[in-house]
C-alpha cells in the first residue's frame, strides 16, 4: 500500500510539474527540437533516422566495494535461495535506423551474479530485440508516439550445488548422512525465459533541453527449465532438492508495465536522463504457489552523459529495485526464490557510446 500511494505522489507531482510550467513552455512548443543527443537504454519514441547508427557498452556491478546504499546481503555460496549478492554484467545496446520512422534496436548483456541458486555465480545470457515504428510526429501540444514489437529472452547456466555429503533413502531403506572423501558438485544447463510483447512510447519536448516520455508495455512469457531429473529408486536429498527447483520453474506469466521519465540537456556537452517503471506480473501454471508472493517490482534507473564530440559519450548509471529482478528476469522466480524479492536492490555502472551516420560523409547531429 505504500508503495502504491509513493507511486501515485510520484505521477501527480510529475504531472503538476508539467502542467505549471506550460507557460513557460508554450512559445517553443511549436517548434520542437529533432530528438535527443543520445539515445543508450532511454525508452524513448524518439528514434534514428535512415543509415544512423549508436553504439552503448557499459558495465554494471554491486559488491562489497560498489554498494553505496546498502541493496547487497552476503550469503554463502549455496545455502539459500535468492537473487542477493554480488552482481556485474557486461551490457551493450545498439540501434539502427532502417529507415525515417522505422528503427531497429538490439540489447544483449551478459551476467553473473550470486543467486543462491549455486555454489558459483550464475552466468546468465539476456537478449532484446526490438523494432520500433514512428505513428505521430509531435507538433503544438501533440506528442511523438511510436509503437515497438519486441521478443526478450534469458538464459541461465553454471547451476551447480558442491556438496561434501549425501543422504536419503534406497528402495525405501534409509541411507544416513554419509561424509564423501572428496566434494561433489552438480551442475546443469539451467532455466530460461522467453518473452513476446509490444510497448507504446510517446515523447514530447518542451525546450531546446527538456523533454519527457511515457511507456506502456505488454509481454507474455514462458519460463521453463532446461534439464528434469529422473531420480527412479534413488532417494537422495541433494537431487529431490534440484529435481524440486526445476519443477517449480516451469510456468507462464503475463506482464503489464508503465513508465515515464524526462531527459535534460543541462549544457552542449552534459546530458542527464532519469526513469519510473512500474512492472504488474500475473503468473499462471505453477506447479507450486510461493508462500510469499510478490508480484509487482518499481525500477527507477538515471543516467549522466558528457559527450566531448558529437561521435562519442562517456557515461554513469545507476538501477534501483524495490524488489530484485522480478519481471526483469523471469526464470529466476519460482515459489522457492520469491520470498527472497521482497529486499530493495540495485547497481552502479559506466559506459561508453558511439555514433555514426552511414548515410552521410561526415557526422550529423540532426537525429530523430
Amino acid at each position: 500500500m505504500f508503495v502504491i500511494k509513493t507511486t501515485y505522489t510520484i505521477f501527480i507531482s510529475f504531472i503538476a510539474f508539467i502542467l505549471s510550467s506550460a507557460p513557460a513552455f508554450s512559445a517553443y512548443i511549436d517548434d520542437p527540437p529533432p530528438g535527443l543527443s543520445l539515445y543508450m537504454d532511454i525508452p524513448t519514441a524518439y528514434m534514428l533516422t535512415e543509415g544512423q547508427f549508436e553504439a552503448t557498452v557499459s558495465y554494471r556491478t554491486v559488491n562489497d566495494t560498489v554498494d553505496v546504499f546498502g541493496f547487497k546481503e552476503d550469503i554463502a555460496g549455496g545455502s539459500n535461495i535468492g537473487t542477493r549478492g554480488d552482481y556485474h554484467g557486461t551490457q551493450g545496446v545498439f540501434h539502427f535506423g532502417l529507415w525515417e520512422g522505422l528503427q531497429v534496436s538490439y540489447k544483449g548483456e551478459l551476467r553473473n551474479l550470486d543467486a543462491g541458486l549455486s555454489t558459483g555465480d550464475v552466468e546468465y545470457a539476456s537478449h532484446d530485440v526490438m523494432l520500433k515504428q514512428n505513428l505521430f510526429r509531435e507538433e503544438s501540444w501533440y506528442p511523438t508516439v511510436a509503437l515497438g514489437v519486441f521478443y526478450r529472452g534469458n538464459r541461465a547456466e553454471n547451476i551447480s550445488r558442491t556438496f561434501n555429503s549425501v543422504s536419503g533413502s534406497f528402495l525405501g531403506v534409509s541411507v544416513p548422512s554419509t561424509p564423501l572423501e572428496d566434494p561433489a558438485t552438480i551442475t546443469f544447463g539451467g532455466i530460461e525465459d522467453d518473452s513476446f510483447g509490444a510497448a507504446l512510447f510517446t515523447s514530447k519536448s518542451f525546450t531546446p533541453q527538456l523533454s519527457v516520455h511515457t511507456s506502456l508495455e505488454y509481454s507474455r512469457t514462458i519460463v521453463g527449465s532446461e534439464l528434469h531429473l529422473e531420480t527412479g529408486g534413488l532417494d537422495v536429498n541433494i537431487l529431490n532438492d534440484f529435481s524440486r527447483l526445476l519443477e517449480t520453474s516451469d510456468y507462464m506469466s503475463h506482464n503489464f508495465s508503465f513508465g515515464f521519465g524526462a531527459v535534460y540537456q543541462v549544457t552542449k556537452d552534459i546530458m542527464f536522463s532519469a526513469d519510473y517503471k512500474r512492472i504488474q506480473v500475473s503468473r499462471s501454471g505453477q506447479s507450486e504457489i510461493a508462500e510469499k508472493d510478490f508480484n509487482s517490482n518499481n525500477v527507477i534507473s538515471w543516467q549522466v552523459s558528457y559527450s566531448p564530440v558529437s561521435w562519442f559519450a562517456m557515461s554513469a548509471t545507476g538501477t534501483y529495485f524495490s524488489n530484485q529482478f522480478l519481471g526483469v528476469i523471469p526464470s529466476l522466480y519460482n515459489s522457492r526464490t520469491a520470498s527472497k524479492f521482497g529486499k530493495d536492490y540495485g547497481y552502479l555502472g559506466v559506459g561508453i557510446t558511439f555514433f555514426h551516420d552511414f548515410g552521410a560523409s561526415i557526422f550529423k547531429d540532426e537525429r530523430f
